[in-house]
C-alpha cells in the first residue's frame, strides 16, 4: 500500500489515496496485503469471501480477463463509502488453468482519520546481498553498481566487507510529488532519506520487486521509462507490461546485450538488464539493474511517416499494411539475431504477438532439432561469405505458443544499412506440401507393394503353367513325328499342328507377362552397354524378313553413314525393333511398304522411326492398344496376346528412352523411339 497526503489547493483537502494489493483464488475468494487502519474493518469482512455485490467489479471478475480501473465502493461506515478503482490480471497454473486474479486497487478515502501512532518495527529492514557464488560471473561495471547500491543503503566504506550492517527502514513507496506532502506519525530517519536520494541520483536504473509486485523504483529508471512514480508504473501493468509478458531470465546464457523493454508511451527502448536475488525486509526479492547500451541509440527518434516514403511514394505505414496482408510470415531481426518485429501472418503462425517475443533470439521460435539449422543459416548471412550468395532457404519446424509444430520453409536476407544491418526472415507454411508429399510417398509404397505382389503372383502362375505345358508340347511333337507308328487319319496331323501352335502362343504369353511384370517392378535384368544401331537393325530385319515376303510387303531402310552409338540393352533393343516391325508388317496390306529409318536430331538425340502404310488407328485406338490385354477391334482377327505394344513401351522406358505413336485411319502408323543426349555417345 502506498499513502499520499492531501494535495494543496484540492477542495477535498481531507481526502487522501491509498493503494491495496489484492488477489483471488480460482474460486473468487479475496485476500489483501498492506491494509491501512482506516480499511481494516471492511477488509477483514471481505477477506476469504467472494465479492458480495453485483456491480462492475463482479462482472469483471467473471470474465477471467485483464481489466483496469473498474469502479467499486468500500463501505467505511453507515452512509460513508470509499471510492476504489480495481485493476487486475488473470493468473494461470502451469497447465494453463485459470487460478484467480492478481492486482491492485487505488482507494480514495473521504476523510483523513486522526493520526495513529505507528509502532516501530521490531527489526529494522535490511537490504542484504546474500553471499553467493553467482556474482563471480558479473562484469566489473555490474559489481560497481551493486557496491553503489549497498553504499546508498547504508553500507559505507568503513563497513566490514562481508557483514552487512542494519540500516534504518527504507520506505518502499515512491516519494511524494512536489504538490504533495507526507504526514508521518514519526520523523523519517535521515539515513533512509539520504539513501533514497542517492538511489535516485545513481546513473543506473534500479527496480526491486517481490513476485510480480514492484517495491522500489529509482528516479533514474522512472525518467528513462517515462513514469512519474512507481504507482504509475504499477497501474499500467508493472513488470508484465515492461517486458511484454516475457521472462527476462529466458535469455540464453551467452546473451550479454540489450533487451527491448516498453516505455510508458508504448515505444520500445534497448536496456541491458542484470538480475540478482536479494533479501528485502527479511524476505526474498529480486533486484534488476538497468544500463544504457553503449553501442546503440538509447531512445530511437520518432520519424515522421511522410519522411519514410520511398521513391514510389509508399509510406512506412503502407508498407506495414502490405506486409500484414501477405500470406507468408515475416520476422525482422537485428544484427544479433533478436526479434524486432513480426507481421500479422507471423503472429498467426506462432500464436503470439510481437510484444510477447520482441527482444528474444529468433531461434526460440523453432524446435530444438531445427534451431541449429536456422542459426547456421543466419550466421552464414552475417559473414557475407559463400553461404550468403548461395541463399537457397532452409526447412525448419516452428513452435506455436501452445506447443504445436508447424513445418516451415524459411528464406532470409539482409536489410538496412551496412552500419546498422538487420535481417528479414520470410516463413512459408508448408504443411499442405508436406501432407501431399507424405500421401504421395504412401501411395508410391502401396503401388510398389501391389506391383511386387502382382509380379510374385505371375511368377508363381507361370511356373505352374509351364510344367504341364512343356509336357503337352513334348507329346505333341512325338505324335507329329510319328515316333511310335503312323497316325492313320490325316486329320490327326492337322490337330497336332494346332496343338503345337496353341502351346507356343501360351508360352509366348507367359514370357511376355514375366517380362512386363519384371519391368514394372524394376526387376528387369538389363545389361547396358555401347550399341551400334546399324548392327541391331540388321539382326531385327533378318528375323522379320520371311513374314514380309509372305505378306508381299516391301521393307526399306534409311540410315545415315555416321550415326553415334547409344547406351542400351542390346537384347531389349532387338526385341523392341522385332515387335514394332512385326506389327507394321502384320497390319500392312499386300503391296504396301514399311520404312525403317534413323536420325541424329539437332538437339543431340538419336531417333529410330518405323513408318508403315497400313490400316492405321485413331487416337482412342492408340490408347487402347497401349493397355495390357486390350486389342483394337479391327486387329483381333490377326491374333496375338494384346501385350505386344505395352511390353514394347515398357522396354523402351526401361532403356531410358521414349516412344511416340502417330497414326490415322487409312494412312498408316509412325512409331518413333527417341534416346536422349545423355544416352548418346560422342563420336570417336
Amino acid at each position: 500500500m502506498t499513502g499520499t497526503g492531501p494535495t494543496k489547493g484540492d477542495p477535498t483537502d481531507a481526502a487522501r489515496r491509498v493503494r491495496l494489493i489484492w488477489r483471488t483464488d480460482a474460486g473468487g475468494r479475496l485476500t489483501f496485503d498492506n491494509v491501512p487502519t482506516e480499511l481494516a474493518a471492511v477488509i477483514e469482512a471481505l477477506s476469504g469471501q467472494n465479492w458480495p455485490k453485483k456491480d462492475h467489479l463482479s462482472r469483471a471478475l467473471d470474465t477471467e480477463q485483464t481489466f483496469v480501473g473498474c469502479p467499486a465502493d468500500l463501505p467505511l461506515a453507515p452512509g460513508t463509502d470509499a471510492k476504489a478503482l480495481f485493476s487486475a490480471t488473470p493468473l494461470a497454473t502451469a497447465d494453463g488453468v485459470f487460478d484467480g486474479f492478481r492486482g491492485f486497487a487505488l482507494v480514495t478515502l473521504p476523510t483523513l482519520p486522526p493520526p495513529t501512532p505507528v509502532r516501530p518495527p521490531e527489526r529494522p529492514a535490511r537490504f542484504v546481498m546474500p553471499p553467493s557464488d553467482d556474482t563471480s560471473g558479473l562484469t566489473e561495471v555490474e559489481r560497481q553498481a551493486f557496491r553503489d547500491i549497498a553504499r546508498a543503503l547504508g553500507a559505507g566504506p568503513s563497513s566490514p566487507p562481508r557483514t552487512p550492517q542494519p540500516v534504518s527502514p527504507v520506505t518502499s513507496q515512491p516519494p511524494a510529488s512536489p504538490e504533495e506532502t507526507v504526514t508521518p506519525t514519526e520523523p523519517v530517519p535521515a539515513e533512509a532519506g539520504l539513501a533514497r536520494a542517492i538511489l535516485d541520483r545513481l546513473p543506473r536504473g534500479i527496480l526491486v520487486s517481490r513476485g510480480d509486485v514492484p517495491i522500489l523504483m529509482n528516479k533514474t529508471l522512472c525518467d528513462w521509462l517515462g513514469y512519474t512514480d512507481i504507482d504509475a508504473f504499477h497501474a499500467v501493468g508493472g513488470l508484465d507490461e515492461l517486458f511484454g509478458r516475457r521472462d527476462p531470465q529466458r535469455r540464453s546464457s551467452e546473451d550479454d546485450g540489450a533487451m527491448l523493454v516498453k516505455r510508458q508511451d508504448g515505444t520500445l527502448v534497448a536496456l541491458s538488464v542484470t538480475l540478482q536475488r536479494i533479501v528485502w525486509d527479511d524476505l526474498p526479492a529480486s533486484l534488476m539493474l538497468f544500463d544504457k547500451p553503449a553501442d546503440e541509440d538509447f531512445f530511437p527518434k520518432a520519424a515522421n511517416d511522410d519522411e519514410l516514403k520511398d521513391a514510389a511514394g509508399v509510406t512506412a505505414s503502407e508498407w506495414q499494411g502490405i506486409l500484414d496482408t501477405a500470406l507468408d510470415g515475416v520476422v525482422v531481426l537485428d544484427h544479433d539475431g533478436r526479434i524486432v518485429a513480426l507481421n500479422r501472418p507471423a503472429e498467426a503462425l506462432f500464436g503470439c504477438s510481437t510484444d510477447r517475443v520482441q527482444g528474444e533470439r529468433f531461434v526460440t521460435l523453432f524446435s530444438d532439432d531445427t534451431a541449429a539449422r536456422a542459426l547456421d543459416y543466419f550466421e552464414g548471412l552475417k559473414d557475407n561469405g559463400v553461404a550468403s550468395i548461395l541463399n537457397d532457404g532452409r526447412e525448419v519446424v516452428g513452435l506455436t505458443e501452445t506447443g504445436g509444430r508447424i513445418p516451415l520453409y524459411m528464406t532470409m536476407g539482409r536489410i538496412g544499412s551496412d552500419a546498422h544491418p538487420k535481417f528479414c526472415a520470410v516463413l512459408s507454411d508448408i504443411t499442405n506440401f508436406k501432407r501431399a508429399e507424405r500421401d504421395f510417398t504412401e501411395a508410391r509404397r502401396a503401388a510398389e507393394l501391389a506391383s511386387a505382389r502382382k509380379s510374385d503372383f505371375i511368377a508363381r502362375i507361370s511356373h505352374e503353367i509351364r510344367t504341364p505345358l512343356s509336357a503337352i508340347v513334348g507329346f505333341a511333337e512325338l505324335i507329329r513325328d510319328e515316333r511310335f507308328g503312323p497316325l492313320g487319319n490325316p486329320r490327326y496331323r492337322d490337330y497336332v499342328g494346332d496343338i503345337l501352335k496353341s502351346s507356343e502362343l501360351v508360352l509366348d504369353l507367359i514370357n511376355d507377362l514375366l517380362d512386363l511384370s519384371k519391368i514394372e517392378a524394376g526387376r528387369a535384368d538389363l545389361d547396358f552397354r555401347e550399341v551400334a544401331i546399324p548392327a541391331i537393325l540388321s539382326e531385327a530385319l533378318g528375323m522379320v524378313q520371311e513374314s514380309a515376303h509372305r505378306g508381299r510387303v516391301f521393307v526399306r531402310v534409311s540410315t545415315p553413314q555416321h550415326l553415334p552409338q547409344i547406351v542400351a540393352d542390346p537384347r531389349a533393343l532387338k526385341q523392341i525393333l522385332i515387335n514394332l516391325l512385326s506389327n507394321a508388317i502384320k497390319f500392312t496390306p499386300e503391296g504396301g511398304q514399311v520404312i525403317l529409318s534413323t536420325a541424329l536430331t539437332p538437339s543431340g538425340e538419336v531417333a529410330i522411326r518405323i513408318k508403315d502404310t497400313g490400316i492405321g488407328m485413331s487416337d482412342s485406338e492408340v490408347t487402347t492398344a497401349l493397355e495390357p490385354f486390350r486389342q483394337v477391334a479391327t486387329t483381333r482377327s490377326t491374333g496375338g496376346t494384346g501385350l505386344g505394344l505395352p511390353l514394347t513401351k515398357a522396354l523402351v522406358e526401361a532403356n531410358r528412352a521414349t516412344m511416340a505413336i502417330k497414326s490415322a485411319r487409312g494412312t498408316g502408323t509412325l512409331v518413333e523411339i527417341t534416346f536422349p543426349p545423355t544416352r548418346v555417345l560422342a563420336d570417336r
